[in-house]
């Protein structure tokens, strides 16, 4: 009974707080103040304050539970020391501002336009520029960060700048429909576990999503390109990147998507097109890689031995200078899910009874690969004679190695067609077409009709 009539106290004291909620105007004729900080001070937890547009030259601390609203995009600067936003009370949110003059770490703190210390609060529809790092959430849970625009500092080197968004022991919070660029680290999700990032869309940065021990996050339908890394995920399990484009993401070290003992992930659906390196697995087990497309990347994917029982099926191989370089044997990976294998561009084998199936295996590793796997400047080769020469003479001598081969490679390609597809000639029918042309030839040769029979 005591506990009942407690929470009956609390949500009474809820509702007489909205009640007497209060909105507060900020800049221009007839505003309560003419600037913001003045206008925290005096609000009470449940407030809101409207600020009109125009400049305001000044560092905040939320520090009580407000709604602080720009209208019109007025601009935030801040004095160029520390962070220019502060929040250290739960259940706020700050939206429709454009945010400057961040401190720039020189004092190795986390200067930020805002800073996250509490939960629950939402940091959305704002403008940051020229910041150290965008929006800093550090050991707090179930925050908001969306529909912002983030721009780092292009003009210095990825190791003076900040990140766009950083959570730092900071579980359960949302990043979607943001825009970043020119940043260190895009997102980067810290001992963060169960973090959300969807829909983003970064470019021009190192990473464009950092991972780091941070289980059971869920990374779909961004976009990360033009960057050194796309995404790299390191020291996590059970991670779930889905409907991502992953693409043109180059350089000596350039790569679409990394997995660094990060185990039991599911990766599906993604386009990874344009890299350096597709596709990167270093001391990553029992993962799966389904539906996914590898397209026009120098290597389509790179597997150290001591990636363990990875699975791969439904995937779609499409012109690739590299579909597999191994760097040392193939630890157990399987080439097929559910006897489903995947789709390779370089596969010259037939489906005689039109399964869906080639009839012959698929050896995914060929003469250069292996030699690049063991020595990586040999790649500066890849597309020479030689390399020809070698890829020639190791078809000839025999039966390849079966420590990477797809025993059930799919000979047609599944959603995302290309439009010139489906002017290609089905195997089955090339071949049936070349039977009937070979049989047309011996007959005239033999001055016989083929016809009269």
């Amino acid at each position: 009974m005591t506990r009942r009539i407690a929470l009956c106290a609390v949500v009474l004291g809820l509702v007489a707080a909205r009640a007497d909620a209060r909105t507060w105007t900020v800049g221009g004729d007839g505003a309560d103040f003419p600037l913001i900080a003045p206008a925290i001070a005096a609000a009470s937890a449940g407030d809101v304050i409207r600020v009109r547009g125009g400049v305001y030259r000044e560092d905040l601390v939320i520090d009580k539970q407000l709604a602080i609203i720009g209208e019109g995009h007025p601009t935030l600067f801040g004095t160029g020391l520390g962070s220019v936003v502060t929040i250290t009370a739960p259940g706020c949110e700050l939206s429709g501002f454009t945010i400057e003059g961040s401190g720039m770490g020189e004092t190795n703190e986390m200067d930020a336009a805002v800073q996250v210390r509490s939960n629950g609060n939402r940091i959305v529809d704002n403008r940051m520029r020229r910041v150290f790092y965008g929006v800093v959430v550090a050991d707090a849970r179930r925050n908001e960060i969306a529909d912002n625009e983030i721009q780092g500092l292009r003009d210095r080197g990825f190791g003076q700048r900040g990140d766009g968004i950083y959570l730092y022991r900071a579980p359960e919070n949302s990043v979607a429909r943001n825009r970043i660029s020119g940043e260190r680290d895009g997102i980067y999700f810290q001992y963060a576990p169960r973090g959300r990032a969807v829909d983003n869309v970064v470019s021009d940065s190192r990473y464009g999503l950092h991972d780091m021990f941070s289980d059971d996050a869920v990374i779909a339908r961004n976009r990360f390109g033009d960057s050194v890394v796309g995404a790299n995920i390191m020291d996590s399990r059970r991670i779930l990147v889905e409907r991502n484009r992953i693409a043109r993401n180059r350089g000596v070290p350039g790569i679409g998507l990394t997995l660094k003992d990060c185990d039991d992930s599911i990766v599906r659906d993604n386009e990874i097109v344009e890299n350096a390196r597709g596709l990167f697995l270093d001391g990553s087990s029992s993962n799966r890689f389904s539906d996914n497309t590898f397209r026009a990347n120098d290597t389509a994917v790179t597997l150290f031995s001591s990636a363990e029982r990875n699975a791969f099926g439904g995937n779609q191989f499409v012109d690739n200078w590299s579909d597999l370089v191994l760097s040392g044997r193939d630890s157990g990976t399987r080439w097929t899910i559910d006897g489903r294998g995947n789709y390779w561009s370089r596969y010259r084998g037939f489906d005689f009874d039109g399964d869906g199936i080639g009839d012959t295996p698929h050896p995914l590793v060929g003469a250069f690969e292996r030699l690049e796997g063991t020595t990586p400047a040999a790649r500066i080769f890849l597309q020479s004679p030689a390399a020809a020469g070698l890829e020639l003479a190791a078809r000839m001598g025999g039966r390849a190695a079966d420590d990477a081969t797809d025993d059930r490679p799919l000979v047609r390609r599944a959603a995302r067609r290309d439009p010139a597809a489906a002017r290609t000639l089905h195997p089955f029918a090339a071949a049936s077409i070349f039977a009937g042309l070979a049989a047309l030839a011996v007959a005239m040769i033999r001055g016989t009709d083929p016809c009269s029979r």
